[in-house]
């Protein structure tokens, strides 16, 4: 027994060990190589802590089922010190990271000012107003429970109270739609031919939306390229030459980056001259002037980068999304050689080395080939079969969560006894991971997300990383403690400790028991479509979860358009690959490519203008 429990201790340390690697290649592999290793280390360690959370409380239930088992049975039950002590140091670390450090992180980033303390109090400052508006409806809510019947609890208590209330709330909204969008994404994902029509009509939203970014962008490096044009060259500021070389800096870089966006030549530079002034000494009202232009320089540079991010996000989603279409007509038209070819599509070092040997290559060739031709289809509508299966088995515990004499709840019929330790961690972990993947599938196709994401191959930027860590260290925490509520094991290390809220008015054991219904209600909704309904009925388009144009148009018209904008992305793509072989073929001088790709590869370099033709006339 000895051995055993030491052993199974050993598994704490070492499972935070693997979180932690693991995390690490994940976002080394998402996160842009110019990050911040201040916001790196932040956003590594919210997912640390956050699948530390999710993974560590599997290892709870087997704990307080084992310690049941050796009451019953006089033997010596096994320690929970290195649990009880784990719990409180990892949820109070994730609650400072995710409701302080990240917010502040994620404003630094954002902010437009020109040094490092101007940028860090206006992240305070903008965070600052946020926690005023917390503090407000708190204290209306402490007023009220005062007048109603007083107030008891700690502070710990108050503050873990609200963090899970609103981890709940959002977590069951999300889930209500996930546990049934999950289901049937999967189901539409083994019919390529239905899928497609969807996507086509995402497309044309989604090309909507990458054009407004960068039309919103290159309005806003006009308006950066005129302002740096009126700089004064005979005052001597040094904070204002400071700001004006950091917003030239920032403005170069969006340009280079609205040309990669476009495949098109950077924007013409103005050749407006500066204004001389008389004097090289500053005056008092100088001094004013320059201060208010300094602000005003900085929420310019604010909003630069801002529309940059957007339009660089805008974009990554469109690559991906045309992927994927590309991908479901060859599957549609059982052109397997280049649906292999999409879906072998190698990036990373580490995966064209492998690839380097004939063997590796050609079995995963041959994989793929199956996959691609007989499997996927079935292996898909399985999934689906199994996810709508988790779906039903956890609405339906949720319906009856807040009765303690009957209950719905089929989870909780495989933990009324000790299972062993490692059957109690599959069966914890497969519905448990399934709740977490179905909330943060939801999070990811809102609207109103504002572009935030991860994207591979080094694409995503330090705010949407910073936040993906913030969101999922929010939820963690709510979402487990409502999973050990579905499955009804009580007295765990980490029940304990989150028992302290159960005193609390209002957001305590009540609100935990009874808000979690309305994922059955929301679920029903989605199956009927009532909440696309409601919310094109009153023009809330942000929250809308699945991608549609703003446009009012029939359903014909959308795929015929979305088909011709996959059919123009696929020629384009084409071009380019010819474009790239012939020029290997054929050398430096260029010999052997045709007039019209020689053309297109000048205007990608930036050498001819987009309207060259126009402007030669």
């Amino acid at each position: 027994m000895a051995s055993s429990e030491e052993v199974h201790a050993l598994l704490l340390p070492c499972g935070g060990l693997a979180i932690a690697s693991l995390s690490y290649v994940a976002l080394s592999h998402f996160t842009e190589r110019e990050i911040n290793h201040v916001s790196f280390f932040a956003a590594l360690l919210g997912f640390v802590l956050s699948f530390g959370i999710i993974a560590l409380v599997p290892y709870d239930v087997w704990a307080t089922l084992a310690t049941e088992a050796s009451l019953d049975q006089n033997v010596e039950p096994p320690s929970q010190v290195l649990v009880v002590s784990s719990w409180a140091a990892i949820y109070w670390a994730t609650f400072l990271l995710c409701w302080l450090l990240c917010p502040i992180l994620i404003e630094y980033e954002a902010a437009g000012d020109f040094s490092p303390r101007a940028r860090l109090r206006a992240s305070i400052r903008r965070n600052a107003k946020w926690h005023a508006g917390y503090l407000c409806v708190g204290s209306m809510v402490l007023i009220w429970i005062s007048l109603s019947g007083g107030v008891v609890g700690s502070l710990s208590a108050w503050c873990i109270a609200a963090s899970n209330a609103w981890g709940l709330f959002v977590s069951t909204v999300l889930m209500g739609y996930g546990l049934v969008a999950v289901p049937r994404h999967l189901w539409r994902m083994s019919n390529p031919g239905s899928q497609l029509k969807s996507a086509y009509c995402s497309a044309v939203a989604m090309d909507e939306a990458r054009l407004s970014t960068q039309f919103e962008l290159q309005d806003v490096i006009n308006e950066a390229r005129s302002e740096v044009s009126q700089r004064c060259s005979q005052t001597w500021d040094p904070g204002l030459e400071r700001a004006f070389a950091m917003l030239q800096q920032t403005l170069e870089d969006c340009e280079q980056l609205h040309c990669e966006l476009t495949n098109g030549a950077r924007p013409r530079q103005q050749n407006n001259l500066p204004r001389n002034q008389s004097s090289s000494s500053l005056g008092r009202c100088e001094l004013e002037e320059s201060a208010a232009r300094i602000q005003g320089l900085a929420s310019l540079r604010r909003t630069l980068k801002r529309v940059g991010l957007e339009a660089r996000r805008a974009t990554c989603r469109w690559d991906e999304l045309v992927q994927k279409c590309l991908l479901l007509e060859d599957l549609e038209e059982e052109m397997y050689p280049s649906a292999l070819q999409l879906a072998s599509h190698w990036q990373g070092p580490w995966a064209r080395a492998i690839f380097r040997v004939r063997a590796a290559r050609s079995c995963y060739q041959g994989f793929a080939w199956l996959w691609l031709k007989n499997l996927r289809p079935y292996a898909l509508r399985a999934a689906s079969a199994c996810c709508g299966i988790l779906s039903v088995v956890i609405v339906l515990g949720q319906l009856t969560m807040f009765s303690s004499q009957w209950t719905l709840s089929l989870l909780s019929l495989f933990f009324r006894r000790d299972s062993g330790f490692g059957t109690t961690q599959v069966l914890c972990m497969v519905p448990l991971s399934y709740m977490v993947c179905t909330a943060f599938w939801s999070i990811f196709r809102l609207k109103v997300a504002g572009w935030y994401g991860l994207y591979a191959n080094h694409n995503t930027d330090t705010g949407s990383v910073l936040w993906c860590a913030s969101l999922l260290a929010r939820l963690a925490a709510p979402l487990c403690y409502h999973f050990l509520l579905l499955i009804r094991v009580k007295g765990t290390a980490f029940q304990s400790m989150m028992g302290q809220m159960n005193v609390v008015p209002v957001l305590g054991q009540q609100f935990n028991e009874i808000f979690p219904i309305f994922v059955g209600v929301l679920c029903v909704c989605n199956l009927l479509n009532v909440y696309s309904r409601l919310v094109k009925l009153f023009g809330l388009d942000s929250l809308e979860f699945e991608w549609a144009p703003s446009a009012a148009a029939s359903t014909e018209e959308l795929v015929a358009e979305g088909r011709h904008l996959i059919e123009r992305e696929r020629r384009r793509r084409n071009d380019e690959r010819d474009l790239v072989e012939l020029r290997d073929m054929s050398g430096e001088g260029g010999r052997g490519v045709p007039l019209r790709l020689q053309i297109a590869y000048l205007i990608e370099e930036g050498l001819l203008p987009h309207d060259w033709n126009s402007a030669s006339i």
